[in-house]
């Protein structure tokens, strides 16, 4: 048995391929193509909410949630809001906003706390996802620390942790310290140089990460995959493959 009873994918790792044939993928991806469990979204294909939940029903995907960028959580949220409901989908995330200094990290929490109390009220999840601009440091912390103490106790993380790596940041003490709000993991490798690579030919040993993850109350993990060997189909068949190894 696998390490892992349900693995998800981030779509930005096959955007090649969904902007092809978004359905196709899907088929592709799911329960009796390579074996995902979920998907988290960015983009949606053209297709409406109605599409997407008979797509998702048909391939047995777990719609988890989607990366919504800032510009729609001010400007269509309501929207956002009615397509998460219709499909059955939890987590709103902001999968990355610009910042530099201590007051950008307050100015980027004042900005999406409304936004995460109007998508907590909803009856879904707010969350944040990382890259590593977040990890500088100003005045003794790192700027994702800032962000969260000024955002809503509601507001979750969704830790990437190949950037979390890339900023040289002990991501397992890291997860330790917000495990509270750490709900999903991006599973997402990195290698000597700080390439993203597949899962099997990096430095991040999930087979002790995962576990410890799931110790610490993570509930999605999401594979997402930025470059690939060969395809991008092939590189996440072959991660979920290393992964239902484990």
């Amino acid at each position: 048995m696998s390490i892992l009873n349900e693995f998800a994918i981030q779509l930005y790792s096959v955007k090649d391929a969904t902007d092809k044939d978004f359905i196709g993928t899907l088929q592709k991806l799911g329960r009796n193509g390579m074996g995902f469990t979920g998907v988290e979204f960015a983009g949606y294909g053209g297709l409406s909410s109605a599409e997407m939940k008979k797509a998702l029903d048909e391939t047995g995907l777990n719609p988890i949630g989607s990366h919504v960028g800032l510009d729609r959580l001010e400007h269509a949220l309501d929207e956002e809001i009615e397509f998460h409901k219709a499909i059955g989908a939890e987590y709103i995330i902001c999968p990355m906003a610009a910042m530099e200094t201590k007051s950008d990290a307050i100015a980027l929490a004042e900005k999406l706390t409304p936004i995460a109390h109007k998508i907590t009220a909803a009856g879904l999840k707010f969350g944040y996802h990382n890259h590593a601009h977040e990890f500088a440091v100003c005045e003794g912390e790192y700027l994702l620390d800032i962000l969260f103490k000024h955002l809503p106790p509601t507001a979750v993380m969704e830790l990437d942790i190949y950037w979390s790596t890339y900023a040289e940041v002990d991501s397992l003490a890291y997860m330790e310290k917000h495990r509270a709000r750490l709900e999903l993991l991006h599973v997402k490798q990195i290698d000597k140089d700080k390439n993203n690579v597949d899962l099997a030919k990096g430095i991040i040993d999930f087979k002790d990460v995962i576990p410890r993850a799931q110790a610490m109350g993570v509930k999605h993990f999401i594979l997402e995959q930025e470059r690939h060997t060969f395809t991008s189909l092939a590189s996440v068949e072959n991660c979920i493959k290393y992964i239902m190894s484990m």
